[in-house]
């Protein structure tokens, strides 16, 4: 595996309740200055997500720390989906995708899940989802592991810098106008609407 010594230097560290340093593609330009090819490619596949069918990325390459991110990042969503279809009184099916069980992942889902609100949930999943890319970072100091690291956790610093009170007024807006032009209900006059 590729050691880049000076560009891992040359980082600034990242802490989970501060504000990212620079945007994900600030640093994925800084990197394309000192990666090789393939080491590039391989980092700009290190997404928070994973696709809507529950595979991991392609350009993710083989890296163990990857691997374990992603399997911990599909079980977290599964349980979640689990959990939220079991309120519902649904079927998870259709909502869950195939994957390996993560123990860690389904526990921080259930955590998040009990939170008193869904702000408090995110928070919970990314402060989660910060320490176990953390753990999997540990002795990874200047190989690829650690850039794929540090990609991931400058992802979680850029979400948790859009978790403001304009955007969460505006995104339950938005869910409460679907939820009252979807339902089927009468005003105070009788006339269904």
């Amino acid at each position: 595996m590729s050691s880049y010594y000076y560009f891992c230097a040359t980082l600034p560290s990242l802490r989970h309740d501060s504000a990212p340093p620079f945007s994900l593609e600030e640093f994925l330009d800084r990197a394309s200055r000192f990666l090789s090819a393939g080491d590039y490619a391989q980092l700009q596949g290190a997404r928070l997500f994973i696709p809507e069918d529950g595979s991991a990325p392609v350009s993710s390459g083989p890296t163990s720390l990857l691997g374990r991110y992603y399997r911990w990042e599909l079980a977290m969503r599964n349980e979640l989906a689990r959990l939220r279809a079991h309120r519902l009184q649904k079927a998870a099916d259709k909502h869950v995708r195939p994957g390996e069980p993560e123990w860690d992942g389904a526990k921080v889902a259930q955590a998040a899940f009990q939170a008193d609100d869904p702000l408090q949930g995110e928070l919970t999943i990314e402060r989660e989802r910060w320490a176990f890319v953390e753990s999997l970072a540990v002795n990874h100091h200047f190989d690829m592991d650690h850039l794929m690291a540090y990609a991931l956790l400058l992802q979680v610093q850029e979400r948790r810098a859009r978790f403001t009170a304009q955007a969460g007024e505006a995104g339950y807006g938005t869910v409460y106008r679907s939820v009252l032009d979807s339902a089927d209900y009468r005003d105070e006059s009788g006339e269904q609407r």
